[in-house]
């Protein structure tokens, strides 16, 4: 007889891949179709309407990117060996992305320069005011690791749970805080959505419901659905060991924010 859960057949690096990809498909859209269409460089024959269709439908695809992450970052933070090392990578590859993060979505003056370091000069008055998704990430990690250490201290003190509870929430609140303050990629709900998943991590499917059902109130984000099945069909297992190899999901993030960057400055630069 089969066991009940045989029917979930998705790892976690399939996961990780399917997520890279539609975030791919979505920042495609964000870094080359809005600024040509801003800009009135269509090509010939091709209408704004059809442009603006062609966007949502990629944009649509690109919102099942983030829960995946959310939810395999609170995978990560709960089997890692090491949390320090976790949150330093998140950081690290976090300071790598932005330069290419601003040029390629945020940068509005010489956007077709191949010459990054002087669009960076060039619009050096406004690279303070967004952050890349790896800061939403870091900082949901670190609500994580204070919520955790809330209940544990709690638990030493033999006090009421209250406390932890009361705590847990202060942790998530000054994390969103921080996420909206320095305007992190899905700002402070990004860092909220992590600490759902986490926090009902034990309660399956009530994690997945309550996760969408935030989710969904905000703007398109509600396309975010497919994201969720596919969470439902994993197995709980990361798949291959990569080794070092990991850290290619990691430089994913800004070699492909790069090159977008770079196909936008060869076809219209």
């Amino acid at each position: 007889m089969q066991e009940s859960g045989d029917f979930r057949r998705i790892n976690g690096n399939a996961l990780k891949i399917i997520a890279c990809i539609s975030m791919l498909i979505d920042h495609a859209a964000a870094g080359i179709i809005v600024p040509i269409a801003r800009d009135g460089l269509l090509p010939d024959g091709i209408d704004f309407g059809t442009v603006e269709f062609v966007y949502k439908i990629l944009r649509g695809v690109g919102r099942t990117a983030f829960p995946i992450f959310c939810f395999l970052l609170v995978e990560g933070f709960v089997h890692t060996k090491s949390r320090l090392r976790y949150a330093l990578s998140l950081l690290i590859f976090g300071l790598i992305s932005e330069p290419f993060f601003d040029v390629t979505f945020y940068c509005r003056n010489d956007i077709y320069n191949i010459n990054i370091l002087q669009v960076l000069r060039e619009n050096r008055n406004i690279l303070a005011d967004h952050s890349n998704v790896y800061f939403t990430l870091f900082i949901g990690l670190l609500v994580m690791w204070a919520i955790q250490s809330s209940f544990t201290l709690v638990e030493k003190l033999q006090s009421n749970n209250i406390f932890a509870y009361l705590l847990s929430g202060m942790a998530t609140f000054l994390g969103a805080f921080i996420a909206q303050k320095i305007e992190s990629d899905y700002h402070w709900f990004g860092v909220v959505l992590i600490a759902i998943f986490y926090i009902f991590r034990l309660f399956e499917p009530i994690n997945l419901v309550a996760g969408y059902l935030f989710l969904a109130s905000f703007s398109t984000e509600y396309l975010a659905f497919p994201a969720f099945i596919l969470i439902y069909f994993y197995n709980k297992k990361r798949g291959r060991r990569l080794g070092k190899l990991k850290y290619a999901f990691y430089a994913f993030y800004p070699v492909h924010i790069l090159l977008i960057y770079v196909a936008r400055c060869l076809i219209y630069g």
